[in-house]
């Protein structure tokens, strides 16, 4: 049997203004759009520094969180992922760690 896979991937700038840098022309070159990915997920769990997102354990989806993960941080690299499969489900972490002094 596998073992599950787990990845954690910090925050591209962990000092950063948690401000989306997100503009028009990066929104039309994204692969998906991130409102409609994180609505596929089955169910979301609200954390104090961040929410965790469960979704179906279909085959590419572990690819699909990978290719969000590498989109977000470009907007958004004040913060940290962590994916990893659990009971038939793929599970992404978006979260704020503490930023650096």
């Amino acid at each position: 049997m596998t073992e599950p896979r787990r990845v954690i991937v910090p925050p591209k700038d962990a000092s950063a203004d948690p401000v989306c840098l997100l503009d028009k022309a990066w929104a039309q070159r994204r692969k998906e759009p991130p409102d409609a990915f994180l609505a596929l997920a089955r169910s979301q769990v609200t954390e104090p520094n961040g929410a965790a997102f469960h979704f179906e354990g279909s085959p590419g989806m572990w690819e699909r969180i990978e290719t969000f993960i590498a989109e977000e941080r470009e907007c958004c690299p004040f913060f940290a992922f962590e994916q990893w499969e659990e009971k038939g489900e793929a599970v992404l972490r978006i979260f704020r760690p503490e930023a650096s002094a």
